[in-house]
Order: structure tokens, then sequence, then C-alpha cells
């Protein structure tokens, strides 16, 4: 038999442990049904559910809903109780009796007068001090009834006023990032435009204007011109091409193949019985275990009182002459003043061309192509003809270039297109064939398949 729990009889805390409250929880949830659902149909009337349509159809509006201002925010709605269930129960709470307090006592920290005899500088001092809280208080009070008396957001537009003028005028304590954080709700206020990376185009030209040597009767000027610029194009293209080759290929080493092979052989054979050379030489070596840096001196080999004042001369000397240098030198830095201005001139001059080197190398950054993909674009040469090949007339004259290339480079150069390569093969994906085990096979269709 299982014995009865006894619960304690001392607190209320106890007492309440053993309350039934399963008609609280009822009447709860028939309340939250009442709120889901509605009363029930048969305590409502026939007026609340049903009514007679004496009017016709009416055509939907299709003006937007505009948002009242004066509607409660959404952020505070979390903080509003959303059930219709009205308290059980209000708690108790103390009520304190108010206090009218009197014009004499209107702050705590100021103590009220003894009766005793007081100085007369005392009690002007006093009287100074409280006139002053008196007016810090009718400031106060002064101040708090003017604080709210304006509603930016009702009244924002002056009557009369345009759209357009309401950022200048009234809206200008507002930052710009709050204004395109807003952009949504009121799209005049931000002029700000969104930009794409992929959008961003080179600022070359569309297309190039022939120069005008490429025509089939040019003038010897033209001709020439056209000319020395391929010129200087091919030069350019050789020297880089050097400049590669002495910084990568020259800086190492060449060897032969054939000295290669030997030298890989000779650091193999290092060592073994039968490739070793006789004629190298053999090197004595000092069998002795311990051997001095500095072997200690005998009474032959010590320093004479002569030799030490000699090297002691010797030293003196050399100190006397260096320090005569150093004079020397002051002296003469002294004269090389009027040197130091043209010096100082020429640094400037190489400092601000340098500059000028960096800025020019920024414009032409920020005006030439970039790379979009893996491949970097690369101008192609302008096609030319050797004075023997022109001719006088359009039929003899040979066709160059072509204008659907030219029109492609430009997509390429101008970052609309990126740069590809050219794709000789078609790569295909080998198909895999495989047998279904549930088909069926037969012997003739292995001879005609040669499976």
């Amino acid at each position: 038999m299982k014995t009865k729990k006894k619960g304690g009889r001392r607190l209320k805390r106890d007492w309440r442990r053993k309350i039934d409250v399963t008609d609280v929880d009822t009447y709860l949830d028939e309340k939250r049904l009442e709120e889901r659902i509605g009363d029930p149909f048969s305590e409502k009337k026939d007026e609340e559910l049903f009514h007679i349509d004496t009017s016709g159809k009416k055509k939907k509006s299709l003006k937007p809903k505009k948002k009242s201002l004066n509607a409660p925010l959404k952020c505070l709605s979390s903080l509003q109780s959303t059930s219709a269930i009205p308290p059980l129960a209000q708690r108790s709470v103390k009520k304190y009796k108010k206090i009218n307090k009197t014009d004499d006592d209107f702050d705590k920290n100021i103590k009220p007068l003894r009766k005793s005899i007081i100085k007369k500088k005392e009690a002007k001092e006093l009287n100074k001090i409280l006139k002053s809280k008196v007016k810090t208080l009718q400031l106060k009070e002064n101040s708090s009834k003017d604080l709210f008396d304006k509603d930016l957001w009702t009244s924002y537009r002056e009557p009369g006023q345009r759209k357009d003028k309401l950022i200048k005028n009234v809206i200008k304590w507002l930052p710009s990032e709050v204004l395109n954080h807003n952009a949504k709700v009121l799209p005049k206020l931000s002029n700000k435009k969104m930009s794409h990376p992929s959008q961003s185009t080179c600022s070359a030209e569309d297309m190039k204007c022939p120069h005008p040597g490429l025509s089939y009767n040019p003038t010897i000027e033209d001709h020439v011109s056209l000319l020395a610029n391929i010129a200087e194009k091919e030069t350019e293209l050789i020297k880089h091409e050097a400049h590669i080759n002495r910084v990568t290929q020259n800086l190492f080493k060449q060897v032969s193949k054939d000295k290669h092979e030997q030298m890989i052989i000779e650091e193999l054979t290092e060592g073994l019985p039968g490739f070793t050379d006789n004629s190298d030489k053999e090197v004595v070596e000092d069998t002795s275990e311990f051997k001095a840096i500095n072997p200690p001196t005998t009474r032959d080999n010590q320093k004479t009182t002569k030799k030490r004042k000699i090297q002691r001369r010797l030293r003196n000397e050399e100190r006397q002459r260096m320090n005569a240098k150093i004079e020397k030198k002051k002296v003469s830095d002294l004269y090389r003043l009027r040197y130091i201005n043209k010096e100082l001139d020429e640094l400037e001059n190489s400092t601000n061309k340098k500059k000028l080197k960096r800025l020019q190398k920024r414009q032409i950054n920020n005006v030439s192509t970039r790379r979009l993909g893996t491949n970097k674009f690369t101008e192609s040469l302008d096609a030319f003809a050797l004075p023997k090949d022109l001719k006088g007339t359009l039929r003899e004259t040979e066709p160059q270039g072509n204008i659907f290339k030219d029109c492609f480079e430009s997509l390429q150069k101008r970052n609309i297109l990126s740069v590809g390569k050219k794709q000789l093969k078609i790569h295909k994906k080998k198909v895999q064939a495989f047998m279904d085990p549930a088909f069926k096979v037969t012997p003739d269709m292995l001879a005609k398949y040669s499976v």
C-alpha cells in the first residue's frame, strides 16, 4: 500500500500545494477559446450574425492605404499585453500619503535658520545662496513647460511648401546616413544611386579613329609616322623581354647536359672504393688532443721595453692623425655650405619628378582596363603595309584587319567582356556505357555488338 504524502502546515506556501486549481485552469482555457473563436452563436443576436445588403458592388480604390503617423510603434508591441483576460487579483500596493509642500520648504538641502543671533555678514551670504537656488528652480520650471510644445513629425511641412524643398528648409539637422537608411519610406530624401562592380566600365573610347597612314593611298608623312609608332611599340616589347631574361635566366648559372650528368655521377659515387681518385693530396692532420689558439710566451719571445715604447708611440701618432683629419673635415664642411643649397634643390626636383610619375601612373591605372578574369587584356598591334606593298587603286589593295575583331577588342578593353582563350578542341565528356543486370542478353546480341 502506498502511503499518503503529508504536506507541511506551517507556512502559507505549504497550504497552497494542497489546493485544487482545476476550476481556474478550465476558466482560463474557456477564455482563450473565446479569444480565438469568439463568443458562441447561441448567445449572439441575429443582427450581429446577419445583415441586409442594400448597396451594390463598390469598386475597390487602387490607392494604397496611408500609414497613420499617430499609430503606436511596432517596436513597443512586445511590451504590451496581448491577453484579454483580466487579472484575477490585484497586488496590494502600499500607499503613501502625499505631503503638500509649501513655498517655504522648496528644497531639502536648505536648512531652516535657527533663532539664535547671527552676524550681518553671515545673514547676507545665506540670503545670496537662497536667492540663487530660487532662480535655478524657476528656470527649471519654465524650461520644462516649453520642451515638447512642437511635434516635429506631424508639422514637418509648412503650409504652401513644396515637397522638393523639404530637405533644404526643414530636415537640415538629419545626417546623410539616416536619410539613405530611410529612403524606402521617403524616397525623395536620397538621391543616391546604386552602383554594381560589374558595371564599372573603363573610360576609354568606344572605337579608335584609325591612323591616316592606314588609308590605301596615304601621304608620305602619315605613312612614315605610322611606321615610327609601330617601331616604338616593337622596341618597347623587345626591351621588356630582354629585362625579363636578364632578371630570370641570366641570374642563374647555365650548365650543359653532359656536364650536369657528370656532376650528378660524381656526387653519387663519392666515397665508394672503386671510384676514388689517388691524385688527391693527403692532408696531414695533427693527432694531438689539445691545441692552444694563443700559445704561451717564453722568455725568448717576451716583448722588450723598447718594443712596447715603439708600439705606444705609433698608437699615439695614429690617434693624432685621425683627430687632424676630423678637424680638417669640419673646415671643409664650412666651405661646402654654398654647395648644399644646390644639392637641396636637386633633391626637391627629383622628389617632385617622382611624385608626378606616381600621379601619372595612378591616372593611367584608373583609365586603363582591369582584369576581370584569369587572362590579361593585350592590345593587338595596328595593321600596316610597307612602302613597296602600297597600291594606287582599291582593287589592287589587300584587305587588312577585321572590323568585328576591333569591336570585340573594344568591349574587352572597356571591361564589358572578360578576356578568354581560343578553344581549339571541343571538350566532350566521355559517356560510360554499362549493362543493366535486369536486361536479358542473347548470344545474337553479343555477336552483333562484338561484346
